[in-house]
């Protein structure tokens, strides 16, 4: 056992070497940004469970010299060192889930807004959601529109060089068969076959390609305890003071489940629409 908590321990901190080694290793601020949102909870995660495993292995050496090779003593250590190493596990994997997020995307926010630089040494400036649209084709703009994905655009306003980075939006889209963007929304839902108490329902979804305007459809089943949907808007003639002196808003939106999401705008108006469309089950998993 002393063998086995050695190798897990040795697992840890290597998974965990690798993981910043390979952060380290990664020159720009969007490949940082993007190796970072798919890897930095799972690595944490492996990291913590082989401690946890370690934990669970060195619990079944405790008392070998002074007890001996009690059948009884060893079940009872075997299922107390089971229980402790599970116990720092789920608690350990409830952090990473529920608590670490947050931390996790403010980081992530500072690595996407963090100044470019471009090939001859200059500071790139990002443009304003109003600027960028010239540099953005209608496929995108129309990915924008519906917060399917969201374009940051960076020039150098002495060479006049450009950079285009994507980043995840904060509603979910399908991508359209036709175009290829994510475009493809839902226009309206027809109930075939309503849900009761005894047996769920059926519901037919029309999609259309807010770019190419191409259809789709399909059947969907109706969970048997429905829930109502909520209303987000800010009012229509809101203006926020100042607008020149805020770099971005923030909307913090919590569930009843104690979900917790953030999200950020370079301006009111942008804000506004999000919340328009805002459905907290058609949020993507981050």
């Amino acid at each position: 056992m002393y063998i086995a908590t050695f190798v897990a321990i040795a697992v840890a901190f290597i998974v965990l070497i690798i993981h910043y080694t390979k952060v380290a290793a990664i020159r720009t601020y969007k490949g940082k940004y993007d190796y970072l949102k798919l890897n930095r909870i799972r690595a944490y995660q492996l990291f913590y469970f082989a401690l946890a495993a370690a934990v669970f292995f060195f619990g079944n050496t405790i008392g070998d010299i002074t007890v001996g090779k009690s059948l009884v003593y060893i079940f009872v250590r075997f299922f107390i060192s089971l229980c402790v190493g599970v116990l720092i596990g789920y608690v350990i994997y409830l952090i990473l889930k529920f608590y670490y997020p947050t931390f996790l995307e403010r980081r992530l926010t500072k690595l996407r807004y963090a100044p470019r630089v471009s090939k001859a040494g200059n500071e790139m400036r990002l443009l304003s959601e109003e600027e960028e649209d010239v540099h953005l084709d209608a496929g995108m703009q129309a990915e924008e529109n519906v917060f399917s994905i969201d374009y940051d655009v960076w020039v150098d306003e002495h060479t006049g060089e450009v950079h285009i980075e994507k980043y995840p939006g904060y509603l979910e889209a399908l991508e359209c068969g036709s175009c290829g963007f994510k475009t493809l929304k839902v226009e309206r839902e027809e109930i075939l076959e309503s849900a009761t108490e005894e047996k769920e329902g059926r519901l037919l979804k029309h999609y259309k390609c807010t770019y190419c305007q191409s259809v789709r459809t399909t059947q969907h089943k109706i969970a048997k305890i429905l829930k109502s949907d909520s209303d987000y808007k800010l009012p229509t003639d809101y203006i926020l003071k100042g607008q020149r002196k805020v770099k971005s808003i923030m909307i913090e939106i919590i569930s009843t489940k104690g979900d917790k999401k953030e999200f950020y705008f370079q301006n009111a108006h942008q804000a506004g629409e999000f919340l328009e469309n805002f459905d907290f089950d058609n949020i993507p998993e981050q």
